[in-house]
């Protein structure tokens, strides 16, 4: 069973993916992003610097590779500690910019539909 840290780094994977997963990295995605980072408790081993970068590694060669959906399907336990948050902030980046991106409707449906039931 997850735990607060648990999820709290999950989240901050799932932020991280859903504002790089349409290949523009906006600056108020960003800036959303770190928002979200500032706001966790964190209680970690890693510092959230290093869980952070990471993440964003991890992101991009889930992107490359073409393995977003397992990337996600590894983050479900951990999201699960606290699904409606995790949906609530994979919705909040979706329309941060002000317009879908279709890479970010296909994941923000795949949470709500297939990963977080």
């Amino acid at each position: 069973m997850a735990n607060q840290q648990d999820f709290n780094e999950a989240l901050l994977k799932l932020a991280i993916l859903m504002y790089r997963v349409d290949g523009k990295i906006r600056l108020n995605e960003q800036e959303l992003v770190d928002d979200i980072a500032d706001g966790l408790d964190w209680s970690g081993v890693n510092s959230i610097t290093a869980v952070q970068s990471q993440a964003m590694a991890d992101v991009r060669q889930a992107i490359s590779s073409n393995k977003v959906e397992a990337y996600v399907t590894g983050l479900k336990s951990a999201l699960m500690f606290n699904k409606q948050l995790a949906l609530d902030t994979a919705k909040q980046i979706m329309q941060s910019d002000g317009e879908e991106a279709i890479q970010e409707r296909r994941l923000y449906d795949l949470l709500r539909q297939s990963v977080l039931v």
